[in-house]
């Protein structure tokens, strides 16, 4: 399950969406809620590189710990030689993404340099203090084709919105807008449900807000980060419900 749930996340980044997974981090255990209101800061990019930062709290024996998972390229090209700092971490490169365990805290500064340079920073990010749980769903269950899905879930901190996804076999058929903090539901159209199994999840985003929807798809300034284009958000996500859908 959970080299499936990394996988899915190297090849969201590459689609730019927020479906996160991640690579390799292990566990390693060492709330002020956030604003609610408005949106995330926004800084004009001053570099050309493109920076998807993620603070990712995974679900291991004895609580939440975290994994730094971040993928930084230039005109379309990965970047495997930047020095990537978080908090006084400092996170190697493999597979796309600069990845590591980290010790919980409760936040997490981010430092970039490429070339001598500093490309990016972004500070005080936060995760979300739990893993959202889909309550209404379960593996194996059936579901119609090209029938409305609705997903619950539920109450999670330190949290600024929401998003639900569906994957067919692998890829993604359906990323829902960034939903307001107080949802706790959201209806997947029939259209996506075509007949075979689809991965329904739910992340828990902090630092993106509704209305920031840009940030994961080419954006042309850095969300609450400093220099490049991108964004650098903490997130949960639930685990993988797999669906069936029949003829």
């Amino acid at each position: 399950m959970i080299k499936k749930f990394l996988f899915i996340l190297l090849m969201a980044s590459l689609m730019f969406t927020v479906q996160i997974s991640f690579i390799g981090c292990e566990d390693n255990n060492d709330n002020s809620g956030p604003d609610v209101s408005g949106s995330a800061d926004q800084f004009p990019a001053t570099n050309d590189y493109e920076v998807n930062a993620r603070i990712v709290g995974v679900f291991s024996i004895g609580g939440l710990s975290t994994c730094a998972d971040i993928q930084i390229t230039k005109d379309g090209a990965f970047i495997e030689d930047a020095i990537v700092l978080v908090n006084s971490d400092t996170i190697p490169y493999d597979f796309g993404v600069y990845q590591l365990s980290l010790p919980t805290s409760n936040s997490y500064d981010l430092t970039i340099t490429h070339n001598g340079n500093l490309i990016a920073h972004g500070e005080g990010v936060k995760t979300p203090d739990a893993i959202p749980v889909i309550s209404n769903l379960d593996s194996g269950d059936v579901h119609p084709k090209n029938t409305d899905l609705t997903v619950q879930w539920g109450s999670v901190s330190d949290v600024t919105s929401w998003q639900v996804t569906s994957t067919f076999y692998g890829s993604q058929t359906y990323q829902s807008v960034l939903l307001p903090l107080d949802a706790r539901n959201h209806v997947i159209p029939g259209a996506n449900f075509s007949p075979g199994e689809h991965d329904i999840q739910v992340s828990a985003i902090n630092g993106l807000y509704p209305g920031d929807d840009s940030a994961l798809s080419s954006p042309d300034a850095g969300y609450d980060i400093e220099g490049p284009k991108g964004y650098f958000i903490g997130i949960t996500q639930s685990e993988i419900v797999e669906i069936i859908v029949n003829e």
